[in-house]
């Protein structure tokens, strides 16, 4: 199975909304844009609050198994391995290219995002997002 035709779930993490990095992003507007254009593409799609929190490590415990690839839009990058580690590893998904995709969110705005997840979806590798 290529990475194209792998299976794929969309894991966003709004950072309960109040991250300065995320003012302009609509998250119901690219939720429900990634749902309408996207959701042919996808196994499903989750917002969660707050992914890198207790509560969000045991909502990843029941939704991470293998054979998917975890799309996960959120903060950086960087921040993503170091934040997210934990929820992949207490469930045994290693967060390698076959199982996790970050998309960068942070100084974005709805529409970029959008294209950054698509780009993801299909197979590519976002760009960074630009650094404030």
């Amino acid at each position: 199975m290529t990475d194209t035709d792998k299976k794929k779930a969309v894991l966003f993490c709004a950072c309960s909304g109040a991250c300065p990095s995320m003012q302009k992003i609509d998250f119901w507007k690219l939720a429900e844009r990634v749902r309408l254009e996207l959701g042919d593409r996808i196994e499903f799609m989750a917002l969660h609050p707050r992914l890198c929190e207790e509560d969000g490590e045991r909502f990843m415990a029941n939704i991470l198994k293998e054979g998917l690839l975890f799309i996960t839009p959120a903060c950086k990058e960087i921040k993503q391995q170091k934040l997210l580690r934990d929820g992949f590893e207490k469930v045994g998904v290693p967060m390698d290219e076959a199982h996790w995709r970050p998309v960068c969110m942070a100084q974005l705005d709805t529409d970029t995002v959008f294209e950054k997840i698509k780009e993801a979806i299909e197979g590519g590798s976002p760009a960074a997002a630009p650094t404030a």
